[in-house]
């Protein structure tokens, strides 16, 4: 009898009439009596008849009905149901509802559906339910999805996820997000992925972030990248994260960031990297950095780099570097830096 009910005397049983009716009869309906159903009676259905509704009359319902499904029945949906939405009453659900997905709901959602969700509704994900995402369903996001989650959302991202991501999506992310990295997510990020990183979000790493690096992450960077680090994070690198910068990486360190280097961090400077400075960064050198460079790097250095050092510069070598230093390279020198040499200096010469 209920079956044959036309819509239009379906669209006029009350919210309790509805609500009274058998789960097994509500599974009898067909999908256009479900069409038919507006808000008001959606809201009266049980819990035990939201939980029977077979998936293609869910699928029938109008999104204002839909809307109308308090966090009780969203509960009560199962993950096949959950699945079997369209993607515009995946768009239409509200903040209140996506946020009463379970774990099994949220993973059900295919990628259509995913890429549905708005920035609000993605807003309303708690951070328990954005690390237990499956790595397809990150990978679905869009990145206008992905520039809108919030950093103690993709903080909660798990280490084989985020690895999961793509290089345009960690193009978007913005330095607030990427400030809220967890170091053990950012050990965990891919060279390319970093690499994809704007300029901006990189100097938001924070000195823990950057100690979290490893080496064949430096070395990855980009030229433009390098020389955008700031002062305190190049401070902060390692001496196998120093060594691991590239020749075109050297030449891209501005006098600022060239300053910034502990005596320790220069001490332990490989040869080739010194002989990759450029003249205009040699003459940022301090003399205290100058000072303690090994004599190995001493002989690494190339005449022109000699020829640009300042008398103060040269005033802090040690008589073991003078003593290193190659023929051409003690000829390089200006008049003003040899005048500057010690009694001492000039003893060590040989």
């Amino acid at each position: 009898d209920l079956v044959a009910l036309s819509t239009a005397q379906i669209g006029n049983i009350g919210s309790a009439q509805l609500g009274a009716i058998s789960t097994a009869n509500i599974q009898a309906m067909d999908s256009q009596q479900f069409a038919a159903l507006n808000s008001r009676q959606v809201a009266g259905l049980g819990t035990d008849q939201v939980a029977a509704l077979e998936t293609q009359d869910l699928r029938a319902l109008n999104t204002a009905a839909l809307r109308a499904l308090s966090t009780a029945q969203i509960d009560a949906l199962g993950s096949a149901q959950i699945q079997g939405l369209s993607t515009a009453q995946v768009a239409s659900l509200t903040t209140a509802q996506v946020a009463n997905l379970s774990s099994d709901d949220l993973n059900a959602l295919g990628s259509d559906q995913i890429r549905a969700l708005n920035s609000a509704q993605l807003g309303a994900l708690s951070t328990a339910q954005v690390s237990t995402m499956e790595s397809a369903d990150l990978v679905a996001l869009s990145t206008a999805q992905v520039g809108n989650l919030g950093s103690a959302q993709l903080g909660a991202v798990s280490t084989a996820n985020l690895q999961a991501m793509d290089t345009q999506q960690f193009a978007v992310l913005n330095s607030r997000q990427v400030a809220g990295l967890g170091t053990d997510q950012v050990a965990a990020l891919e060279t390319q992925d970093l690499r994809a990183m704007n300029t901006a979000a990189l100097r938001a790493l924070s000195t823990a972030q950057i100690d979290a690096l490893g080496s064949a992450q430096i070395q990855g960077l980009s030229t433009a990248q390098v020389a955008s680090l700031t002062t305190a994070q190049v401070a902060n690198l390692s001496s196998d994260d120093l060594n691991a910068l590239g020749s075109d990486q050297i030449r891209a360190l501005s006098s600022a960031q060239l300053g910034a280097l502990s005596t320790a961090q220069v001490s332990t400077m490989e040869s080739a990297d010194v002989a990759a400075l450029g003249t205009n960064q040699v003459t940022q050198l301090s003399s205290s950095q100058l000072g303690v460079l090994s004599t190995a790097n001493v002989e690494a250095l190339g005449s022109q780099q000699v020829a640009a050092l300042s008398s103060r510069q040269v005033a802090g070598l040690g008589t073991d570097q003078m003593a290193a230093l190659e023929t051409q390279d003690l000829r390089a020198m200006n008049t003003a830096a040899l005048r500057s040499l010690s009694t001492a200096q000039i003893d060590a010469l040989g």
